[in-house]
């Protein structure tokens, strides 16, 4: 059996199990992988530490994601600094 989170194997006879209402069942390997999942509602394949966000940077050829502000930031401080010269 895998995490729902973090895609771990469980050992048989550990971890937890979560039902929801709609009956679908997510296991999970700890408590973190739950709270990260249930309470404060992240992705396990955007955060870092998981095999799922491991696996995917590998993938990505380790490519950062910016977002649109971050771009925009950049292109004027590199503006001013072509400004600069």
């Amino acid at each position: 059996m895998f995490c729902s989170f973090c895609n771990n194997t469980i050992a048989r006879g550990t971890g937890m199990l979560y039902v929801r209402k709609d009956g679908s069942v997510l296991s999970f390997c700890s408590q973190k992988c739950k709270r990260n999942l249930l309470h404060l509602g992240r992705e396990g394949r955007l955060t870092k530490w998981t095999n799922k966000g491991l696996a995917l940077a590998q993938h990505e050829g380790k490519e950062k994601k910016e977002s649109v502000l971050g771009k925009e930031i950049a292109d004027k401080l590199a503006a001013k600094k072509d400004a600069k010269k």
